[in-house]
């Protein structure tokens, strides 16, 4: 299949959106950007499954909507999934309801068309919590609720693409996790936009899903990672060499 994992662009007056697999959802001022661990993962796992995979952050590439709407429908994707927080997701509700519209033929001013059967899948914190409701509020064909949704991804293409809520698992080891194919998700991208690295280029790996101490209440990830589990030491080591 022909799968998207994408980042539609939003003009804010807020400023840039921190969206991708980040904790606390922020607006910043000066762009940061946070390299996607988990979505980086799921299009390495589906691309070694011999799906063909578009890893397109309209974000991080600083992109406009029209040209990020031009990219994608440029990839006619089959199935579209977006990483979504509650502060945005009327916004993905709203993205995708134009583009399930009558902007899909190509007229009436909407955005470049997209094949009239995609089906777009949301994943994230937000729906994780509210799973039933962007069923009920939005044209979005299935949700994806936790954190190991790479895993998930694969698990729904296998079991034929079933509509509406998935169910929540996560898995009880994540060493079966490729490494993750860095060009195809455009490391680049997030290499040098962030105050966190000392040095750069930096980039992210995730040695642990998530957090060994898991009580902090502000944090979305001990609801997404209730289970914290590690991969082998020398698999961390090795891919970091």
């Amino acid at each position: 299949m022909r799968i998207a994992i994408a980042y539609p662009p939003f003009k804010s007056e807020k400023g840039v959106a921190l969206l991708t697999q980040n904790r606390q959802f922020q607006w910043f001022s000066r762009p940061t950007y946070i390299f996607p661990v988990v979505p980086a993962t799921a299009a390495t796992m589906l691309k070694k499954a011999g799906h063909e995979v578009l890893f397109l952050d309209g974000i991080a590439s600083e992109l406009s909507p029209e040209a990020f709407d031009s990219k994608l429908a440029e990839f006619r994707p089959e199935i579209v999934v977006l990483e979504t927080k509650t502060p945005v997701v009327k916004r993905h509700w709203k993205w995708i309801a134009e583009h399930l519209s009558s902007g899909m033929d190509g007229t009436s001013g909407g955005p470049a068309p997209l094949p009239t059967d995609v089906k777009f899948l949301l994943v994230g914190d937000h729906v994780t919590a509210l799973p039933e409701e962007s069923i009920e509020k939005s044209g979005v064909w299935a949700v994806i609720p936790g954190g190991d949704w790479d895993f998930g991804l694969l698990d729904f293409l296998a079991a034929g693409c079933p509509k509406g809520v998935q169910p929540f698992a996560l898995k009880d080891s994540i060493a079966d996790a490729p490494w993750i194919d860095r060009d195809l998700v455009h490391w680049e991208l997030y290499a040098e936009k962030n105050g966190n690295f000392r040095r750069k280029p930096g980039t992210y790996i995730m040695s642990g899903r998530d957090c060994w101490h898991g009580k902090c209440t502000f944090c979305s990830w001990t609801t997404l990672y209730p289970r914290y589990r590690v991969r082998k030491v020398k698999d961390v080591v090795d891919e970091i060499e």
